[in-house]
């Protein structure tokens, strides 16, 4: 479904980010991105989702990525219809509806019938009922704003999924929501997140770092038995390297 080889990205300083990052995710799989704060996991994502280009490598994807990013406000201006990307086709069908049967109505359309059913399921799951697709995003709480990229979900059908942190500024009900979605959704799954029952969810974890990305089968207490198990070995390796150094020091003393 998704497969990145050798990806590379530059801030817009010239400071390198990412560097030779190879990841394969394929249907149905659900996948934590995780990684030290700064290493380039929300870079990441964007660059799936197209929002930023890389500096080298190459991105083959079968799907259209849908992408639900961390919220700052940088909605705030537009409507909820426009920051779902669905206004073209509500308009169109309202068009059509009245009489308007234009060519390009029908285009924008593009024979989605149950748009505004969607719309409606969708709301409705998030509890956002009485939200309108005409409002401003910017009157809306971060939580809500949260949801109604959730929401977009429902609506887009996707096959792959991207989320930055989905389960900032959700009450306890709405993070139930996202972690019942999650296990019942047979889209695959991309996920950054610091939430460890969100990610227990999930099923291999991939570890972001300046060496690029590493994989662990498993959920995240898996991962995090798994990593333990490495340092420990690590840190054998380290104090019989320091033994044998000690020792060779001695014979070259006695030497």
């Amino acid at each position: 479904m998704l497969t990145l080889q050798n990806i590379s990205y530059t801030h817009p300083n010239k400071d390198l980010l990412l560097s030779d990052i190879n990841l394969t995710v394929n249907n149905y799989e659900k996948t934590a991105l995780i990684g030290n704060n700064g290493v380039g996991k929300s870079t990441l994502l964007k660059i799936i989702a197209k929002e930023l280009q890389p500096l080298n490598g190459q991105i083959s994807v079968e799907t259209e990525p849908y992408y639900v990013p961390q919220i700052f406000g940088q909605f705030n201006q537009l409507t909820i219809a426009q920051a779902l990307r669905i206004e073209g086709k509500l308009n169109a069908l309202k068009e059509i509806l009245k009489g308007n049967t234009s060519e390009e109505n029908f285009n924008l359309l593009n024979d989605d019938w149950t748009i505004e059913d969607r719309c409606s399921e969708a709301l409705n799951y998030w509890k956002l009922n009485e939200l309108d697709l005409s409002q401003k995003m910017g009157t809306l709480s971060g939580g809500q704003k949260t949801k109604v990229f959730l929401a977009g979900i429902f609506i887009h059908q996707p096959e792959l999924i991207l989320l930055d942190e989905p389960s900032n500024h959700l009450d306890i009900a709405s993070r139930q929501l996202l972690y019942d979605f999650v296990q019942n959704t047979k889209s695959a799954l991309i996920i950054v997140s610091h939430d460890r029952k969100l990610l227990n969810l999930l099923n291999s974890i991939c570890e972001l770092s300046k060496h690029g990305i590493k994989l662990y089968g498993g959920n995240y207490d898996f991962y995090k038995e798994q990593k333990q198990i490495e340092n420990n070995a690590l840190s054998q390796d380290i104090q019989s390297k320091e033994k044998a150094l000690r020792k060779a020091k001695e014979k070259e003393r006695e030497t």
